[in-house]
């Protein structure tokens, strides 16, 4: 964490002052600038790799 701010710069997957939540559905990397590319239900995917969870039936790197 930056020594005059206290800001931490969190790892990828992970957000907050404290680096304690998750990134929100649909968004994944670094600071959670990434959008998640995924023809599931609700577009979600791995926080940290953007990796698509994919519904039964369905598999590719998007869910296709």
């Amino acid at each position: 964490c930056h020594h005059v701010t206290g800001e931490c710069t969190c790892p990828p997957g992970w957000t907050g002052h404290d680096c304690k939540h998750p990134c929100n559905s649909g968004r994944w990397g670094q600071r959670c600038e990434n959008t998640c590319v995924c023809n599931n239900s609700d577009g979600s995917c791995d926080p940290v790799t953007g990796s698509c969870f994919c519904e039964p039936g369905f598999t590719g790197k998007h869910c296709e």
